[in-house]
């Protein structure tokens, strides 16, 4: 399968579980633990491709970013876990401060260094070195196998 074809199949697939957080009234407590990380890992894949860290740790928060490091640690993608962890460093800070009453906040409030760093950071998981989508597929796919629709 070409790295086009990969990427749909788990586009496809991450959906799934996606579409069950929100259809269902429970939401993320609709999904069972793997489900939750497939999700997760999806939702860091949209935004992140799309916007960057801060746009997923935004619209996501702190719970959402944390299973999703668990579920890259799950499919060895160590550069993107190690990526992520640095560009939460860079805002960690912000976790207690009283002037964020949104997650949206935290962009404001960073300083030029941090927003570079962030921004470097970004550029490096736009690389996709670690095949984040081939390598969830094929870890994932094993854990549930049935297919989910």
């Amino acid at each position: 399968m070409s790295e086009r074809d990969i990427e749909d199949v788990w586009y496809d697939y991450a959906l799934t579980f996606v579409e069950k957080k929100n259809t269902s009234e429970q939401g993320w407590a609709a999904l069972s633990r793997t489900e939750q990380e497939i999700a997760a890992l999806w939702l860091f894949e949209a935004d992140v491709y799309n916007g960057g860290f801060i746009q997923f740790f935004c619209n996501w928060g702190e719970r959402v970013y944390t299973t999703a490091c668990g579920a890259l640690q799950a499919i060895g993608a160590k550069q993107v876990l190690d990526n992520i962890k640095e560009q939460y460093a860079c805002i960690a800070h912000l976790a207690d401060d009283d002037r964020l009453t949104a997650l949206w906040d935290i962009p404001r409030y960073l300083e030029a260094a941090q927003e570079e760093r962030l921004d470097e950071l970004d550029q490096q998981l736009w690389n996709n070195e670690d095949q984040v989508a081939e390598k969830a597929y094929a870890y994932y796919r094993e854990q549930l196998p049935i297919d989910p629709k």
